[in-house]
């Protein structure tokens, strides 16, 4: 059930997704899918896979959306009650609420997942995962030059 309810929020989130009218808006929604989409691997396969494709989507996404963010001009938008998107939240909250039989996670299965994230098994993938972002910091602050920084300057 909770993975239909996983389903239901990443639909409305995707119809919202056409209705965003500045990038931060656009921003918020693309957060919300990957967040949503994270926590439906993970209760469909392991929590790692769930985190690695989170931290992919996550990084790719805000590389693009820095990119427009940096060409689009600024723009103020003005609050406006807006149906659509008030319509979809109504029909979501129906839906979370009345046709979803809804299990919370107890906090022993939550504590047994973090054990067995840190149990000895894991440790030398884990080690693994912490030298590789290690090392593409260094790379990544290698290569720039702050010469060569970003396509706007926020100073």
């Amino acid at each position: 059930m909770i993975l239909s309810l996983y389903i239901m929020l990443m639909t409305t989130i995707s119809f919202s997704i056409y209705l965003s009218s500045t990038p931060i808006s656009l921003g918020i929604s693309i957060l919300m899918m990957a967040l949503l989409l994270s926590c439906t691997f993970a209760s469909v396969m392991s929590s790692w896979f769930a985190f690695l494709i989170f931290l992919i989507y996550i990084g790719g996404m805000l590389v693009m959306f820095a990119y427009f963010l940096a060409l689009t001009p600024n723009q103020h938008s003005i609050p406006m009650f807006n149906i659509p998107i008030l319509i979809m939240s109504l029909l979501t909250l129906y839906f979370i609420l009345f046709v979803t039989d809804m299990k919370m996670m107890s906090m022993s299965d939550f504590s047994d997942s973090f054990v067995f994230l840190y149990s000895q098994f894991n440790s030398p993938i884990l080690i693994l995962f912490v030298l590789i972002l290690l090392l593409a910091m260094v790379i990544v602050v290698k290569l720039t030059y702050r010469s060569k920084g970003p396509l706007r300057p926020f100073f």
